[in-house]
């Protein structure tokens, strides 16, 4: 060390800035330690959740197209119906509202296969 009649000499202050640096360099690394294991945590929920919502998806897309297949068959024999191709995915559909639309949809094929059912209506069974 220094006292004020004798000056610090150039390897100690070499050595207290050196030190200075290691400790800072040790902070830094502890907090990207930190901020590194925060990270995998989020990752791995985000990583939990992609897979549920593309299991989600996967399922709705398997039951959206059975119902219009099983349309497809119910209406057949109807040769005034215009058949039209399976549709495309609605890119400005709200996310939020996917049980909604996957109800549209069941409640929508339950309808059309009460009236497909009816005889009164024109269809043929």
């Amino acid at each position: 060390m220094s006292t004020p009649d004798q000056p610090e000499s150039p390897a100690a202050a070499y050595r207290r800035i050196a030190s200075g640096i290691d400790e800072a360099v040790g902070a830094v690394r502890r907090q990207d330690e930190l901020r590194a294991t925060r990270l995998e945590q989020a990752l791995a929920k985000i990583d939990a959740r992609m897979r549920r919502v593309g299991e989600r998806a996967a399922l709705t897309r398997f039951s959206v197209e059975l119902h219009w297949e099983s349309a497809l068959e119910a209406l057949w024999a109807e040769p005034w119906m215009t058949v039209r191709p399976f549709p495309r995915p609605d890119p400005d559909a709200e996310p939020a509202r996917l049980e909604g639309y996957e109800r549209e949809v069941d409640r929508t094929y339950t309808e059309l296969m009460d009236l497909v059912a009816r005889r009164r209506f024109g269809f043929r069974r």
